[in-house]
């Protein structure tokens, strides 16, 4: 199990693996702000699914929860919405999993 030690290692090592890829990644984990919150629910969200991303999770640190979506024929499906105390388990890769607890407490 992959466990970062600050959420900007989290935010960082996520951003690293995305850069040296080919293609669609397979996850990808959005942390959201106030000011692209918006963006990230649409646009991104949108063409991210259009694309082929398989796994897609939205971090939301101000109200604690992470939303996870699925690809399924084409079109993202709520999977389930997280919340402080559970533990986020990925879809595709079955060793990959963070407690929100243990994310949302992480200092920058």
């Amino acid at each position: 199990m992959y466990t970062p030690t600050s959420l900007h290692q989290f935010i960082v090592g996520e951003l690293h693996f995305a850069l040296s890829c080919q293609g669609a990644p397979t996850l990808i984990v959005e942390v959201l702000s106030p000011s692209t919150a918006l963006k990230d629910f649409n646009e991104k969200f949108n063409l991210y699914q259009k694309f082929g991303v398989q796994e897609y999770w939205i971090a939301d640190p101000g109200n604690r929860t992470v939303h996870v979506y699925a690809l399924q024929d084409g079109l993202y499906q709520v999977r389930e919405l997280y919340t402080e105390q559970d533990t986020v388990k990925s879809i595709l890769f079955k060793d990959f999993e963070i407690s929100l607890n243990r994310l949302f407490s992480l200092q920058t």
